[in-house]
C-alpha cells in the first residue's frame, strides 16, 4: 500500500477537472454533467426557513380591528387551521422525501459520470437504481436516529434543569444543563457532519464499486478506518480547510455574477468545476488504499454522449 496523502489527491482532482471539462470543452457535456451534479447536490443547503416570527409587525396591527378579527377568526376555526397545517406539513414532507430520493440517485449518476468522463443520464439512472434506493432508505433511518438522539438528550438536559425551573432559580442544575447541553451539541454536530462526509465521500463510491448495500460499504470502510484512523481524521480536517476555501470561491463567484449561482441548476452549471473537483478528490484519496479501490480507469477517458456506448 502506498503512502496515504491528503494533498496528492488535490492535484489529481484538479487534473480530473481539466480532463473532464476542458479537454476539450463541450457545452452539451457540461450541461448534461451539470444536471447530474445538480441532482447530486439537491439537498445541500436545502433548508427552507419557515420563520413565523411576527416581531417585525408593529403592535398596532394586532391592536387594530382587522388584527383582532384575524385572531378571532383563527380561534373560531381552530380545527380548520390545524387541519390545513397538517395537510401542508404532509405535503412538505412528501416533497422533501422526493427531493431526497432524487438526490440519492443523483449521487451515483454524478459519480459514475465523473469516473468515466461522460455526461449520461438515462444509463446511470437505471444502473444504480438499487444502490440509490438503498441509500435513500438509509438516509431516512439516519435522519430519524439523529433526531431521536437529539430529542432524548434534550429531554435529559431539561430534566437536569427542572428543579431550578420549578424554583425559578438559575442555580447549579440550570448551569450544569447548559454546560452539558453545549458540549453535547458541539459533539453532536461534529459527529453528524463527519458521518455525513464519510457517507458521501466514501460510502457512495464503495457502493458503486462493489455494487453492494449501504451497511456492507460501512463495514468495509470501518475496517479501513481501523487500519488508518489517523489518515481519515487528517482527511476530515483537511476536507474542512478545503471546504472553507471552496466556500470563499463560491461566495466570490456569487458576488461577481450577481447571485446567479443561487438559481437552481444554473448555479450548479456555473460552479461545475468545483463540484467535479469535490467529487473526484475523495475518490482519488480512496484509490490510495490499493488496486481494490481503483475507481478511475487507467489512461485518458473519452467523452461519450448520452445514448452512446463506450468502447
Amino acid at each position: 500500500m502506498t503512502t496515504i496523502s491528503v494533498v496528492d489527491p488535490v492535484n489529481k482532482a484538479l487534473g480530473t477537472v481539466r480532463q473532464t471539462l476542458f479537454a476539450p470543452f463541450n457545452l452539451v457535456k457540461w450541461l448534461g454533467l451539470g444536471f447530474t451534479a445538480w441532482l447530486a447536490t439537491l439537498t445541500e443547503g436545502f433548508m427552507p426557513n419557515f420563520n413565523f416570527n411576527l416581531d417585525f409587525l408593529p403592535d398596532e396591527v394586532f391592536e387594530s380591528s382587522t388584527g383582532r378579527g384575524i385572531i378571532y377568526w383563527i380561534q373560531d376555526h381552530l380545527a380548520l387551521v390545524i387541519s390545513v397545517g397538517i395537510v401542508l406539513g404532509i405535503m412538505l414532507l412528501a416533497v422533501g422525501l422526493v427531493i431526497s430520493w432524487l438526490n440519492c440517485r443523483g449521487k451515483f449518476m454524478f459519480l459514475d459520470n465523473v469516473l468515466n468522463n461522460r455526461a449520461e443520464i438515462r444509463s446511470p439512472w437505471q444502473m444504480f437504481r438499487r444502490q440509490g434506493n438503498a441509500l435513500f432508505l438509509f438516509s431516512i433511518c439516519f435522519g430519524v436516529a439523529m433526531l431521536a438522539i437529539l430529542v432524548i438528550f434534550g429531554l435529559l438536559f431539561f430534566m437536569i434543569a427542572w428543579p431550578d425551573i420549578v424554583r425559578h432559580n438559575f442555580g447549579f442544575n440550570a448551569i450544569g444543563a447548559i454546560v452539558l447541553g453545549g458540549l453535547f451539541l458541539i459533539s453532536y454536530c461534529l459527529i453528524s457532519v463527519g458521518l455525513l462526509a464519510l457517507l458521501n465521500d466514501f460510502i457512495v463510491p464503495l457502493m458503486l464499486l462493489r455494487e453492494c448495500r449501504v451497511m456492507t460499504a460501512w463495514a468495509e470502510l470501518f475496517e479501513l478506518f481501523k487500519a488508518q484512523a489517523g489518515r481519515f481524521v487528517l482527511y476530515l480536517l483537511f476536507r474542512f480547510v478545503l471546504a472553507l476555501v471552496i466556500s470563499a470561491v463560491a461566495i466570490a463567484a456569487c458576488c461577481l455574477l450577481c447571485c446567479t449561482v443561487l438559481i437552481p441548476y444554473v448555479g450548479t452549471v456555473i460552479l461545475l468545476p468545483i463540484h467535479v473537483f469535490w467529487r473526484s478528490y475523495s475518490s482519488h484519496f480512496l484509490e490510495q488504499f490499493g488496486d481494490a479501490y481503483r475507481l478511475f480507469g487507467p489512461g485518458p477517458l473519452q467523452f461519450v454522449g448520452a445514448g452512446q456506448e463506450r468502447v
